[in-house]
């Protein structure tokens, strides 16, 4: 009789020992599967963030800027609608967005670097519901136009109405 009990304590030993194994095997999978996918996500964000739209898509002026970098003055509504502002665009500095330079382009989202110190009060005119990713803080981007211009776009994003806004902050 004393040994049909050591039998099932050694049995009952034996199946706790297998159930805290697998327990703890599954414990260990879920963890390493959650390391391995937040490596990814960190990967895919950081290549997300080299991204750049083709620097043909944009129209670019210096003769009204104090120093030797460029103002977006315009954007090919041929390009996509999802646009990555770059911070350079053929060696020069991008800096500031002037007036219009994405009105009515039906923009989805807009990522702008944080090259960007100026944006005119009317440069994301009509396109209504987009999404800004901004990589510089809100007190780094100065907003200009004439005292009209910045009456008429209160309650905008840069004219864009119902717009989303995340900065870097």
């Amino acid at each position: 009789m004393k040994q049909n009990g050591f039998i099932t304590s050694a049995l009952l030993y034996g199946i706790l020992s297998l159930f805290l194994i697998l327990i703890l095997g599954t414990v260990s999978i879920l963890a390493n599967r959650k390391l391995a996918n937040d490596k990814i996500k960190e990967s895919v964000l950081n290549d997300v963030q080299k991204i750049e739209t083709s620097p043909k898509c944009f129209e670019t002026d210096t003769s009204n800027l104090d120093n030797n970098n460029l103002q977006i003055i315009g954007y090919d509504s041929t390009c996509e609608k999802t646009v990555y502002i770059p911070a350079t665009i053929y060696g020069q500095t991008v800096d500031s967005i002037g007036k219009n330079a994405f009105a009515n382009k039906r923009l989805i989202n807009v990522t702008i670097p944080n090259t960007i110190k100026q944006i005119h009060v009317t440069a994301f005119n009509n396109n209504d519901d987009m999404e800004f990713y901004i990589r510089n803080t809100s007190d780094q981007i100065k907003g200009v136009g004439t005292d009209e211009e910045i009456e008429n776009a209160a309650g905008t994003t840069w004219g864009a109405k119902d717009a989303t806004v995340y900065w870097d902050d």
